[in-house]
């Protein structure tokens, strides 16, 4: 594969996320949540609700990093994920209360559920703020973290 090929099939989804973005107003995400624990639960799979927003350049690179091909095989292995709007940090953040995030560390913020539906934990101290900064074997080994020991750390 020439180098311009490996290029551009690295930032397409990049570009895609650009374009059309991710994060879509919903009408009633707590029920979106629900659905997607009961989903995640019949998968048994670990649920990723993601609290961010288009305008987030630290939202998209987290979101074109689990695109990379080795760790998007490993993370739609393992995991299902809802995305939740905040707007200006004027949507949805009671709902982010609900579920123990705070969005004022930063975004992405994530809250993560275990197959079996109980709370792990939550990115509240910017773990994934700055996911622009992070390649994907670093956020490969905080989701592995989040798999085999239950517990959100800080990608290294």
């Amino acid at each position: 594969m020439s180098r311009l090929s490996k290029i551009v099939f690295l930032l397409t989804p990049l570009i895609l996320l650009l374009l059309f973005g991710v994060y879509r107003s919903k009408a009633r995400p707590e029920n979106e949540i629900d659905a997607a624990l009961r989903i995640a639960r019949q998968r048994r799979h670990f649920l990723m609700v993601e609290f961010g927003a288009d305008w987030c350049g630290d939202c998209r690179a987290l979101a074109a990093t689990l695109a990379t091909p080795d760790l998007q095989e490993y993370f739609k292995q393992h995991f299902d994920l809802l995305k939740v709007d905040v707007g200006q940090f004027d949507r949805n953040v009671d709902l982010a209360k609900s579920v123990g995030v705070d969005i004022n560390q930063g975004i992405p913020t994530a809250v993560f559920f275990a197959p079996d539906g109980k709370r792990i934990g939550a990115t509240n101290q910017g773990e994934l703020a700055s996911s622009s900064l992070l390649g994907p074997d670093q956020i490969q080994t905080f989701l592995r973290a989040i798999v085999e020991q239950y517990r959100v750390t800080k990608p290294r």
